[in-house]
């Protein structure tokens, strides 16, 4: 959310998606689940997929990450308004320019089973990270941290080379190339947590395929995953630096992907909150008050792949008439009564400020069109047709079976598609494991994809399109992009006006490209228990932190 955070589309992040208020991600679960729990001072909590990984430097899910949030802690934590603030870290500044950075650790840190944790621990898992060997599809953000780049392109072969340095136990310098406006949202961000290099080193690719091949440092320990199960749970860490803080007694976690059985556990009094996932759901509780509504700084788009194996999408006049053949105020109402917002570029509403203090996504619609216009649609496809030397073109769009929204979407989709002139749509569904291994591997005509926010500003969306970006599933490739971006990232970072107008040009360039189709920006319709009090929610990075919450008499 950031992030890579592929997120599935029927998630628990969203009107259609994400469950506002203390769903989406936390992970866990007692044995034992039932009106009992809900007098406790035990959180109930579900998943509407199941969970991937724990090694924080494979994730790329919003599950994922959100577990991490709450079982593991960074340099920095968060506010309950999102600002940054001490974390592992007691205190730490920068110098004038930006780009040396000195944080100073709590002493007497430990991981929950029992080793020191120290400064080297944050070192070994950013070079671990961004080792080419690793893999890691998150490692793309470490870029602007001195050497990081060249490290994971391969041009660098000495991790020691990398910007961060323990001086000692509780020392960490950090060195970037250029300023980096949202350095301090990053290190509350899990990529960038400290990992064990003691317990993980006999592990090898297993740390965290299950909660016991992974130790944790934050408020919670993640127990009784075993990998593939459907119930776990997140129990008080006693190793935490400030275990007294946390005001509950764990949370309870199980997976449930049908929102009928979610919604029917939820009335039985077995869960504290339940994303409402359907139309007739949203339809029935619009007037409910435990009804919330969240922005969730969350995109759902298409991506073509522009590799050269499918034939028509590397065309542009083609691609721009998928995008205009896209009936997005359609697709909404068909998946979320019309509370989804219709999206005007890939950076959502809500998500950042321009340097007028002005909402950045709707500075950036002055330069795009996203619309829906089939006349027009139908013109632009006969000529890239014609241009591609086709006279039939068959495209399959890839989408999460386990997702509540994909299925009406994707009807919508083939609706209005199969209306160009030659072109036949198919379906296709898979799990949301699936559909991510396919999309890293290219392994798809167009895939119903969903991003939601690491941090609080465009770049988090706008980066993922660069020229053999981690991200960049579909291959579009565009110098002039990247030069955008470049800049928004480098020379123009610390200028809030030539950075805006360096990403609204980019927001541009994607549209008149037709790089990518974004469908509807995601909003957060939930039904949430009343007397469970102090859940955080955040629109970008990890969603939830939970530890604050606990449940009230009244």
């Amino acid at each position: 959310m950031a992030r890579k955070k592929k997120m599935s589309t029927g998630k628990k992040v969203g009107i259609t998606a994400l469950a506002a208020v203390i769903v989406i991600g936390g992970v866990a679960g007692y044995a034992t689940l039932g009106k009992k729990s809900t007098t406790s001072n035990v959180l109930n909590e579900y998943l509407p997929v199941d969970m991937t990984t724990q090694d924080l430097s494979q994730m790329t899910d919003s599950y994922a990450f959100e577990v991490a949030a709450n079982v593991q802690q960074g340099l920095l934590s968060r506010t309950s308004s999102g600002a940054p603030k001490a974390g592992l870290a007691k205190s730490w500044s920068h110098s004038k320019d930006g780009l040396t950075w000195t944080f100073h650790l709590r002493k007497g840190l430990k991981w929950s089973n029992g080793d020191p944790l120290t400064a080297s621990d944050f070192v070994y898992a950013w070079q671990r990270t961004v080792n080419p060997k690793t893999a890691s599809q998150y490692a793309y953000i470490y870029s602007g941290i001195k050497n990081a780049d060249a490290i994971n392109s391969g041009k660098d072969k000495d991790l020691s080379s990398l910007g961060i340095k323990a001086k000692n136990k509780t020392t960490l310098v950090v060195t970037l190339e250029h300023p980096m406006p949202q350095f301090q949202n990053l290190m509350a961000f899990p990529v960038f947590f400290a990992q064990d290099k003691k317990f993980e080193s006999s592990l090898g690719s297993k740390v965290g395929t299950s909660s016991s091949k992974q130790v944790y440092d934050g408020p919670y320990k993640f127990v009784g995953w075993n990998g593939s199960n459907k119930k776990f749970k997140l129990v008080p860490n006693k190793n935490y630096w400030d275990a007294k803080a946390v005001k509950n007694k764990g949370v309870d976690f199980q997976v449930i992907t049908d929102p009928t059985a979610t919604l029917a556990t939820y009335k039985k009094d077995q869960l504290d909150s339940v994303s409402l996932t359907t139309p007739e759901q949203i339809k029935k509780y619009k007037s409910s008050k435990d009804l919330k509504i969240y922005n969730s700084s969350e995109t759902l788009y298409m991506e073509y792949n522009q590799t050269g194996k499918v034939k028509g999408l590397t065309n542009t006049k083609i691609r721009q008439a998928l995008n205009l053949a896209t009936d997005r105020k359609s697709i909404s109402q068909s998946v979320s009564e019309g509370l989804d917002g219709i999206p005007t570029g890939m950076t959502p509403a809500g998500l950042a400020k321009t340097a007028t203090g002005g909402d950045f996504a709707k500075a950036a619609a002055k330069a795009t069109a996203y619309a829906y216009n089939i006349k027009k649609a139908k013109k632009l496809f006969a000529e890239g047709m014609k241009e591609a030397g086709l006279k039939k073109l068959t495209l399959t769009i890839e989408g999460s079976s386990d997702s509540t929204v994909t299925k009406s979407t994707l009807d919508t989709l083939q609706q209005s598609w199969s209306e160009l002139p030659g072109l036949t749509v198919k379906e296709k569904l898979v799990p949301f494991k699936q559909r991510l291994l396919d999309q890293e591997n290219h392994n798809f005509d167009v895939v119903l994809a969903a991003w939601g926010a690491d941090y609080a500003e465009p770049l988090t969306f706008l980066n993922m399109f660069v020229t053999d970006g981690a991200n960049n599933d579909g291959k579009w490739s565009n110098k002039q992009y990247d030069t955008l971006i470049n800049n928004a990232s480098d020379k123009d970072a610390l200028s809030d006006t030539k950075r805006t107008a360096d990403e609204i040009k980019a927001e541009k360039t994607l549209y008149d490209d037709s790089a990518v189709n974004p469908v509807f920006w995601v909003n957060a319709a939930t039904l949430s228990n009343s007397k469970v009090k102090g859940v955080q929610y955040f629109s970008s990075g990890a969603s939830y932190y939970f530890w604050n919450a606990y449940r009230s008499k009244k």
